[in-house]
């Protein structure tokens, strides 16, 4: 593997654990030693990488909007031009997503309760994916929903996902686990208000 690969894949790791750690036990009870001693580095090895920890966690909040990014966008590509379609994609995807890495909005959550400075990039870093969508949804619907009300309208599905997400959590914890069933309660409780909003 060559120099700039290792580099690479080590800050990769690094991210990977991070995120893991922030999403488990949240940013104030995580420690950089904690970080590194589960990718099996030394400290001046990540603080190399990052060096410090509101650095590390901008990156972790920069490579989750990534990821989100991507399997969204991916999702929407996948589901043709009917609007119809895409939402339910989208809402699919997220479901997904808090199903097979639901460290993504954990973190996520973490984030927005921490505030700025990561709140304030986590908002800077999914611009750019928010303005797509909305700029998409224009598109597909014509006239019937106009960008802004797009963005708001995929801010607050965000939200509801998140805090979907969360109840799902409480619920485990409380020994409860979130079954099938109220996971596809929850699903067409989204799709409606959703598609209520682009009405």
């Amino acid at each position: 593997m060559s120099a700039a690969a290792e580099g690479s894949s080590t800050r990769e790791r690094i991210l990977a654990a991070a995120l893991a750690a922030f999403a488990e036990r949240g940013v104030e009870a995580t420690s950089l030693d904690a970080v590194a001693t589960a990718v099996g580095v030394r400290k001046q090895t990540l603080l190399y990488w990052f060096p410090s920890k509101e650095q590390l966690l901008l990156g972790v909040v920069d490579h989750a909007v990534a990821e989100l990014g991507a399997r969204l966008t991916d999702a929407v590509l996948a589901a043709g031009p009917e609007l119809d379609h895409r939402i339910v994609a989208v809402v699919d995807a997220t479901f997904r997503l808090g199903t097979t890495h639901p460290e993504l909005l954990a973190v996520v959550r973490e984030v927005a309760r921490l505030g700025p400075p990561a709140s304030t990039r986590l908002a800077t870093s999914v611009e750019p994916v928010v303005s797509l969508a909305a700029a998409a949804l224009a598109r597909r619907s014509g006239d019937a929903v106009d960008e802004a009300r797009g963005r708001s309208v995929l801010l607050g599905a965000g939200a509801q996902v998140v805090g979907i997400a969360t109840e799902a959590e409480v619920r485990a914890d409380l020994g409860l686990p979130a079954d099938l069933r109220w996971l596809r309660t929850r699903r067409r409780a989204l799709l409606a208000s959703l598609r209520a909003s682009l009405a």
